[in-house]
């Protein structure tokens, strides 16, 4: 799939955002950005291609929990929620 850097779309599961190939810091900001506009309880996917160990501490301190799911081979899935 040629997935545009920082591409952002809407399913059924959440607000995806794919942060693939983009050089760092800028997933950690574009991810922290998404989240911070988020005020309806939605949830975020990230498409990332390495766990993004800088961002767990960050979210939990925006009130966000994170969880790996299954993507594609050679991606790391998350699924990011407003902490329960």
């Amino acid at each position: 799939m040629g997935a545009t850097p920082g591409r952002r779309w809407t399913e059924a599961d959440g607000i995806h955002i794919d942060v693939r190939g983009l050089p760092a810091p800028e997933p950690l900001v574009a991810i922290l950005e998404l989240v911070g506009s988020i005020r309806d309880g939605s949830v975020v996917i990230v498409h990332h291609d390495r766990d993004p160990q800088m961002l767990y501490p960050e979210l939990a301190e925006l009130g966000w929990d994170a969880e790996q799911i299954d993507g594609d081979p050679g991606e790391v899935r998350l699924r990011l929620a407003p902490a329960s």
